[in-house]
């Protein structure tokens, strides 16, 4: 009877600490991504090719969040999209390097000839894990999504950046929630050249987020992303402005992350 008894003693003290964790509202399994993609098709056989796309920056360093970046991020078939009609390894023909123009970072792809069979499909993902728990007076250094720009990394360079919507969000009692975020629409000039083309599609986003749990089933997140595409009919000669468009400030925000400061970054 002794034995029964402390055993359902300890059953409670281990639920009683279990749901004081999981309904005391605290983050738990907190932690910051990255995801960036490139995508390059052509609709028909292209020769003499030179592309010069926009790649992500932070600073003035081709960078994903901390982590420098090289050609070498290109070729790895790690980061090679997966895909029914996408190669799992890139031809030998495909030369990638990340070179300075103008005081700005472009990837330059160079190759004799690609085809519709061998497009460019890269998938780049970065998963830092912050702690199971935490302290909300102790909070580690976080994506900076509300404050993007000098912060984190976006494509570069930006022209005609414009606020085209805006949302301040829900209040709630732990903070806000905001669906729709800011929304800024630019242009970003990609170079091009190649001959016998009919139709080239180039598309490049990056990604950020803050990512935690909370109580039994709650995920919450909060992102930032920057995007570009272009659409090439014909055989280009030179410069041309793809339309790019950044959402910031976008998921939800606990008290605890609008207290840090605008410019914490998420760098070491």
């Amino acid at each position: 009877m002794r034995c029964r008894l402390l055993v359902v003693l300890l059953a409670l003290v281990v639920a009683q600490v279990f749901l004081s964790g999981c309904l005391s509202g605290e983050p738990q399994d907190l932690y910051t991504y990255f995801r960036y993609e490139l995508s390059i098709r052509t609709a028909t056989p292209i020769e003499n090719v030179t592309l010069l796309v926009p790649i992500p920056t932070r600073g003035d360093q081709p960078a994903i969040g901390p982590e420098q970046i090289s050609g070498e991020l290109y070729t790895d078939p790690g980061n090679l999209r997966k895909g029914p009609s996408d190669p799992s390894t890139l031809p030998e023909h495909y030369d990638f390097a990340i070179i300075p123009v103008d005081g700005q970072y472009y990837l330059r792809l160079t190759t004799p000839y690609m085809n519709p069979a061998e497009p460019i499909g890269v998938r780049y993902y970065n998963r830092t894990s912050l702690g199971d728990k935490f302290r909300p007076e102790v909070v580690p250094r976080l994506i900076e999504t509300r404050h993007p720009f000098g912060n984190e990394s976006l494509f570069s360079p930006k022209q005609n950046l414009t606020l085209t919507a805006s949302s301040s969000g829900t209040p709630n009692e732990r903070g806000y929630y905001n669906p729709e975020g800011y929304r800024y629409s630019y242009t970003i000039p990609v170079y091009a050249h190649y001959e016998n083309g009919t139709q080239v599609s180039i598309s490049s986003e990056i990604e950020g987020s803050n990512r935690w749990l909370e109580g039994f089933d709650f995920a919450g997140q909060n992102r930032y992303s920057d995007a570009y595409s272009l659409t090439i009919t014909g055989e280009p000669q030179g410069w041309m402005p793809a339309e790019g468009k950044v959402t910031v400030g976008q998921g939800d925000y606990r008290e605890w992350q609008l207290n840090l400061s605008a410019t914490s970054g998420s760098g070491g």
